[in-house]
């Protein structure tokens, strides 16, 4: 266990702010640093002069020339910039709605309850292009000794790049593993378009949350169930490498050595990797998830279980891989390892059930 470490939540690092010790949304927003407004505006050409061009300027028509460059009003063109700043933050299409930051304080006082949100971290990338707030609900979950924290996490965009994602996230917190909480990944969070209704979904969305709590006895339910399906080595290692190969790598195996082909994989062995066209990057990362697996940080209570094959996997994501920042956040909650982590959760059961 002493050669992992803990990395931390995905929406905690060097660009979040601490604010467990706020009692208010103007207090998290004041210290986080987003008690900024955005709006949005039109777009300006900058085009040079040119010997044959149309070089007037049509000052009634919001024309201007400076430097060798003449301005014109670009149509249907728009962008979102800081009013505090005037910083622009992105590009957007002209039925695109700006959601305000205190839009998210506002959500978690109607989600939650006023005074009841047990603030955790809130922070943005760059100028403010992108901004998130964390919150840990006031329900604790437990699978066997395993403790794990349910938290609300509202992100959003002002550059056109997201939409509006709420998300109920529990985490186990010995290992720090990000999990998810359902099956389904609908069920889990709302995403929202900047649309001229989003400001009143994000109320209905609102209503829905409030029943996070509840949903938090069921994801319980669920991972109580997996801690009690025995799972031998084996079964562990099939399970891992159908999330990693593809069904082509898969059969290229099978054919290869039925019996010891991932076992072979996990060695590096180069004829298997030659033969099957499966790289080492994947072999390295099945081997990573297994190590994990015997030895990852709060596995040992859990190993020979299908509640520790599926941490191998969560584990892996949250403190083995190397993304970091924005990557990391993006592929946790909403890309490519979250929807690793959502496969390994459906499949578990029928890896940990086969013979």
């Amino acid at each position: 266990m002493g050669r992992y470490q803990r990395v931390g939540l995905p929406w905690s690092g060097p660009i979040a702010m601490d604010v467990s010790d706020c009692t208010t949304s103007q207090e998290v927003m004041e210290k986080a640093g987003l008690n900024f407004e955005v709006k949005k505006c039109e777009l300006v050409a900058r085009m040079p002069f040119s010997i044959n061009g149309d070089n007037r300027v049509n000052e009634t028509m919001g024309d201007f020339a400076r430097q060798g460059m003449i301005y014109r009003d670009c149509p249907n063109a728009y962008a979102t910039y800081r009013t505090d700043k005037n910083i622009p933050l992105g590009l957007v299409k002209s039925k695109y709605e700006v959601v305000q930051n205190i839009d998210a304080f506002n959500f978690f006082d109607d989600a939650i309850g006023p005074s009841k949100a047990v603030w955790q971290t809130a922070g943005n990338f760059g100028y403010g292009h992108r901004i998130f707030v964390s919150a840990k609900l006031p329900v604790e979950t437990r699978v066997g000794d395993d403790k794990i924290d349910n938290y609300l996490l509202f992100s959003n965009s002002h550059d056109g790049s997201m939409s509006v994602n709420i998300m109920f996230t529990p985490v186990r917190v010995w290992c720090f593993n990000m999990l998810n909480s359902a099956k389904h990944s609908a069920d889990s969070f709302i995403r929202l378009r900047h649309t001229s209704t989003v400001r009143d979904r994000i109320q209905m969305g609102a209503q829905v949350l409030a029943a996070a709590c509840e949903h938090a006895v069921h994801s319980q339910e669920l991972y109580n169930s997996l801690a009690a399906m025995k799972m031998n080595d084996r079964q562990v290692m099939d399970y891992l490498a159908n999330l990693v190969l593809t069904d082509k790598e898969l059969e290229a195996l099978n054919i290869f050595d039925k019996d010891n082909g991932i076992k072979k994989l996990m060695y590096r062995d180069y004829l298997t990797m030659e033969r099957t066209g499966i790289s080492t990057r994947k072999a390295n990362k099945i081997t990573a998830m297994f190590e994990y697996y015997q030895d990852g940080i709060g596995q040992q209570s859990i190993v020979g279980t299908a509640w520790g094959a599926y941490n191998a996997v969560t584990g892996y994501y949250s403190n083995v891989d190397n993304m970091r920042g924005e990557k990391r956040l993006d592929s946790l909650l909403y890309g490519g390892a979250n929807k690793v982590m959502l496969e390994g959760l459906n499949t578990v059961e029928m890896f940990a059930q086969a013979s």
